[in-house]
Protein backbone atom coordinates (compact mmCIF):
# COMPACT_ATOMS: atom_id res chain seq x y z
CA UNK A 1 0.00 0.00 0.00
CA UNK A 2 1.20 3.27 -0.90
CA UNK A 3 1.03 6.68 0.60
CA UNK A 4 1.82 9.57 -2.38
CA UNK A 5 1.89 10.04 -5.59
CA UNK A 6 5.52 10.18 -5.85
CA UNK A 7 6.09 6.58 -4.32
CA UNK A 8 3.03 5.31 -6.84
CA UNK A 9 5.11 6.83 -10.00
CA UNK A 10 8.71 4.71 -8.56
CA UNK A 11 6.27 1.73 -8.35
CA UNK A 12 6.75 -1.24 -10.91
CA UNK A 13 4.34 -3.71 -9.45
CA UNK A 14 0.77 -3.14 -8.90
CA UNK A 15 -0.15 -0.88 -5.91
CA UNK A 16 -2.61 -0.06 -3.74
CA UNK A 17 -2.36 3.80 -3.59
CA UNK A 18 -4.22 4.49 -0.53
CA UNK A 19 -5.04 8.79 -0.06
CA UNK A 20 -7.77 8.22 2.38
CA UNK A 21 -6.00 10.24 5.24
CA UNK A 22 -4.29 12.58 3.21
CA UNK A 23 -7.33 15.20 3.62
CA UNK A 24 -6.97 16.22 0.04
CA UNK A 25 -9.69 19.46 -2.03
CA UNK A 26 -8.45 17.96 -5.39
CA UNK A 27 -6.85 15.71 -6.92
CA UNK A 28 -3.26 15.38 -6.89
CA UNK A 29 -0.90 16.40 -9.95
CA UNK A 30 0.13 13.63 -12.15
CA UNK A 31 -2.55 11.18 -10.35
CA UNK A 32 -4.69 10.68 -13.75
CA UNK A 33 -1.13 9.85 -15.52
CA UNK A 34 -0.29 6.80 -13.07
CA UNK A 35 -0.10 3.14 -14.61
CA UNK A 36 -0.12 0.15 -12.64
CA UNK A 37 -2.80 0.80 -9.89
CA UNK A 38 -4.58 -2.23 -8.77
CA UNK A 39 -6.79 -0.06 -6.15
CA UNK A 40 -7.02 3.84 -5.37
CA UNK A 41 -8.35 4.68 -2.46
CA UNK A 42 -9.44 8.67 -1.97
CA UNK A 43 -12.09 8.05 0.84
CA UNK A 44 -12.38 10.92 3.28
CA UNK A 45 -11.68 13.82 0.86
CA UNK A 46 -13.64 17.12 0.19
CA UNK A 47 -13.53 16.33 -3.86
CA UNK A 48 -16.75 18.46 -4.58
CA UNK A 49 -16.99 17.94 -8.25
CA UNK A 50 -14.60 15.16 -9.79
CA UNK A 51 -12.98 17.31 -12.73
CA UNK A 52 -12.61 15.41 -16.04
CA UNK A 53 -9.79 12.97 -16.90
CA UNK A 54 -10.48 10.06 -15.17
CA UNK A 55 -11.47 8.26 -17.81
CA UNK A 56 -7.70 8.10 -18.44
CA UNK A 57 -7.07 5.46 -15.53
CA UNK A 58 -8.15 2.27 -18.02
CA UNK A 59 -6.86 -0.16 -16.35
CA UNK A 60 -7.60 0.51 -12.80
CA UNK A 61 -10.04 -2.11 -11.64
CA UNK A 62 -11.17 -0.84 -7.69
CA UNK A 63 -11.92 2.99 -7.06
CA UNK A 64 -13.22 3.73 -3.61
CA UNK A 65 -14.57 7.30 -3.48
CA UNK A 66 -16.56 6.90 -0.19
CA UNK A 67 -17.30 10.04 1.93
CA UNK A 68 -15.35 12.02 -0.34
CA UNK A 69 -17.55 14.94 -0.85
CA UNK A 70 -18.19 13.68 -4.61
CA UNK A 71 -21.40 15.99 -5.70
CA UNK A 72 -21.04 14.79 -9.66
CA UNK A 73 -19.06 12.58 -11.53
CA UNK A 74 -17.34 13.81 -14.96
CA UNK A 75 -18.98 11.74 -17.98
CA UNK A 76 -15.36 10.31 -18.99
CA UNK A 77 -15.95 7.94 -16.26
CA UNK A 78 -17.24 5.75 -18.85
CA UNK A 79 -13.81 5.55 -20.19
CA UNK A 80 -12.41 3.18 -16.88
CA UNK A 81 -12.93 0.03 -18.64
CA UNK A 82 -11.42 -2.57 -16.40
CA UNK A 83 -13.46 -0.70 -13.25
CA UNK A 84 -14.86 -3.82 -11.11
CA UNK A 85 -15.65 -2.42 -7.86
CA UNK A 86 -16.97 1.36 -7.51
CA UNK A 87 -17.35 2.72 -4.00
CA UNK A 88 -19.51 6.10 -4.19
CA UNK A 89 -21.43 6.02 -0.73
CA UNK A 90 -21.85 8.80 1.98
CA UNK A 91 -21.73 11.64 -0.62
CA UNK A 92 -23.99 14.53 -1.87
CA UNK A 93 -24.52 12.91 -5.52
CA UNK A 94 -28.06 13.94 -6.83
CA UNK A 95 -27.86 12.91 -10.24
CA UNK A 96 -25.27 10.08 -12.54
CA UNK A 97 -24.22 10.55 -15.63
CA UNK A 98 -25.36 8.52 -18.60
CA UNK A 99 -21.89 7.37 -19.14
CA UNK A 100 -22.06 5.51 -16.22
CA UNK A 101 -23.68 2.58 -18.35
CA UNK A 102 -20.67 2.32 -20.33
CA UNK A 103 -18.48 1.15 -17.30
CA UNK A 104 -18.80 -3.12 -18.94
CA UNK A 105 -16.62 -4.50 -16.42
CA UNK A 106 -18.32 -3.20 -13.37
CA UNK A 107 -19.19 -6.24 -11.00
CA UNK A 108 -19.64 -4.22 -7.29
CA UNK A 109 -21.33 -0.73 -6.90
CA UNK A 110 -22.38 1.26 -3.76
CA UNK A 111 -24.35 4.67 -4.03
CA UNK A 112 -25.46 4.44 -0.35
CA UNK A 113 -26.61 7.23 1.03
CA UNK A 114 -26.93 9.83 -1.47
CA UNK A 115 -29.42 12.29 -2.89
CA UNK A 116 -30.55 10.01 -6.13
CA UNK A 117 -33.79 10.67 -7.10
CA UNK A 118 -33.52 8.94 -10.62
CA UNK A 119 -30.93 6.55 -12.19
CA UNK A 120 -30.30 6.81 -15.85
CA UNK A 121 -31.55 4.32 -18.11
CA UNK A 122 -28.38 3.41 -19.24
CA UNK A 123 -28.13 2.02 -16.18
CA UNK A 124 -29.01 -1.26 -18.10
CA UNK A 125 -26.31 -1.57 -19.96
CA UNK A 126 -24.27 -2.76 -16.95
CA UNK A 127 -24.16 -6.24 -17.59
CA UNK A 128 -21.94 -7.71 -15.74
CA UNK A 129 -22.81 -6.20 -12.05
CA UNK A 130 -24.03 -8.44 -9.32
CA UNK A 131 -24.06 -6.34 -6.63
CA UNK A 132 -26.19 -2.83 -6.75
CA UNK A 133 -26.33 -0.82 -3.43
CA UNK A 134 -28.64 2.01 -3.46
CA UNK A 135 -30.01 2.21 -0.06
CA UNK A 136 -30.95 5.79 1.76
CA UNK A 137 -31.20 7.73 -1.52
CA UNK A 138 -34.51 9.20 -2.64
CA UNK A 139 -35.94 7.64 -5.66
CA UNK A 140 -38.96 7.34 -6.67
CA UNK A 141 -38.97 5.10 -9.50
CA UNK A 142 -36.59 2.59 -10.70
CA UNK A 143 -36.01 2.80 -14.97
CA UNK A 144 -37.25 -0.30 -16.70
CA UNK A 145 -34.32 -0.79 -18.29
CA UNK A 146 -32.53 -2.12 -14.88
CA UNK A 147 -34.17 -5.10 -15.46
CA UNK A 148 -31.79 -5.51 -18.58
CA UNK A 149 -29.08 -6.28 -15.33
CA UNK A 150 -29.26 -10.54 -16.23
CA UNK A 151 -26.02 -11.00 -13.97
CA UNK A 152 -27.49 -8.98 -10.57
CA UNK A 153 -27.40 -11.52 -7.84
CA UNK A 154 -28.22 -8.65 -5.17
CA UNK A 155 -30.13 -5.11 -5.10
CA UNK A 156 -30.17 -2.70 -2.02
CA UNK A 157 -32.68 -0.16 -2.07
CA UNK A 158 -33.80 0.32 1.68
CA UNK A 159 -35.34 3.67 3.00
CA UNK A 160 -35.88 4.90 -0.54
CA UNK A 161 -39.59 6.31 -1.61
CA UNK A 162 -40.07 3.65 -4.23
CA UNK A 163 -43.61 2.40 -4.57
CA UNK A 164 -43.34 0.10 -7.45
CA UNK A 165 -40.95 -1.97 -9.21
CA UNK A 166 -40.23 -2.11 -12.90
CA UNK A 167 -42.52 -4.55 -14.52
CA UNK A 168 -40.79 -6.81 -15.78
CA UNK A 169 -39.13 -8.43 -13.12
CA UNK A 170 -38.63 -11.81 -14.50
CA UNK A 171 -35.94 -11.26 -16.58
CA UNK A 172 -33.27 -10.65 -12.67
CA UNK A 173 -33.17 -14.43 -13.25
CA UNK A 174 -29.93 -14.34 -11.15
CA UNK A 175 -31.34 -12.44 -8.76
CA UNK A 176 -30.92 -13.77 -4.90
CA UNK A 177 -31.48 -11.08 -2.84
CA UNK A 178 -33.81 -7.79 -2.96
CA UNK A 179 -33.99 -5.74 0.05
CA UNK A 180 -36.61 -2.95 0.28
CA UNK A 181 -37.37 -1.96 3.55
CA UNK A 182 -38.13 1.74 4.06
CA UNK A 183 -40.50 2.04 0.80
CA UNK A 184 -44.07 2.85 0.99
CA UNK A 185 -45.48 -0.53 -1.03
CA UNK A 186 -48.35 -1.60 -0.63
CA UNK A 187 -49.44 -5.23 -0.51
CA UNK A 188 -50.61 -5.46 -3.58
CA UNK A 189 -47.46 -4.41 -5.20
CA UNK A 190 -45.65 -6.78 -2.79
CA UNK A 191 -47.56 -9.56 -3.88
CA UNK A 192 -46.33 -9.37 -7.84
CA UNK A 193 -42.54 -8.68 -6.39
CA UNK A 194 -42.90 -11.88 -4.70
CA UNK A 195 -44.50 -13.87 -7.55
CA UNK A 196 -42.07 -12.33 -10.05
CA UNK A 197 -38.83 -13.90 -8.60
CA UNK A 198 -39.56 -17.08 -7.10
CA UNK A 199 -35.95 -17.74 -6.44
CA UNK A 200 -35.31 -14.71 -4.63
CA UNK A 201 -35.19 -13.31 -0.61
CA UNK A 202 -37.38 -10.28 -0.48
CA UNK A 203 -37.58 -8.37 2.35
CA UNK A 204 -40.26 -5.61 2.84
Amino acid sequence: MLGSVSDAAEATEPYHLDLSKAGLKALPDGLLALNGMAKLTLRGSTLGALPGGLGSLRTLPWLDLGSAGVASLPRDIGGMQALETLYLSDNQLKALPAELGGLSALKYLNLDRNQLTALPREFGQLQSLKWLRLNRNQLAALPDEITGLSNLERLYLRQNRLTAMPGDLGKLANLRWLLLEGNNIPEEERQRIREALPNCEVVF
